[in-house]
């Protein structure tokens, strides 16, 4: 991540924060990386630091797991058939209120929210987004090279998650 908030608590701070229901600090940022599986943990692990460092350290294994899960759809199904130097951007922004987390792929090709009761050893990425995000979907590009941005959101403040 190259973005940091200023002035950040620590997180247990962030957790009285929360707790009193004031809302977390705001940021954004984005990283691109190479569309490669081993590229994803350093992104989620400086997404976590960036959460927690921004009081919103009761989300950020939530968060950073939904992030992850998306990550990896972007790696292995939104970026297969395009050529090796692909790259997924991912971006959190928080307003106060509200986390948005996008990641964007080169494919047009939609997500889907497979059956839980499947017994497939993969392919349940969509669940878990499904049932961390206050809401999910998708935005096809309207540009001539395609692509798709999937995106999630929740609260991130007490006063907004209690609503």
């Amino acid at each position: 991540m190259t973005d940091s908030p200023a002035g950040a608590s620590s997180p247990v701070d962030a957790d009285r924060l929360l707790a009193q229901g004031r809302p977390a600090r705001r940021f954004q940022t984005a990283v691109t990386f190479p569309a490669a599986t081993e590229a994803i943990p350093p992104v989620r692990h400086d997404l976590y630091q960036l959460l927690c460092q921004s009081g919103l350290a009761e989300v950020a294994d939530i968060v950073a797991l939904a992030a992850q899960e998306l990550m990896a759809n972007a790696v292995a199904h939104g970026c297969r058939g395009f050529p090796s130097d692909t790259a997924v951007t991912m971006t959190a922004t928080c307003d106060g209120q509200q986390l948005r987390l996008t990641v964007e792929d080169p494919s047009t090709d939609l997500p889907r929210v497979r059956s839980d009761s499947s017994d497939a050893e993969s392919g349940r990425g969509m669940l878990l987004v499904d049932a961390f995000a206050d809401r999910w979907g998708v935005e096809v590009s309207s540009n001539a090279s395609g692509g798709k941005a999937v995106w999630m959101e929740l609260a991130c403040s007490a006063s907004e998650a209690a609503a």
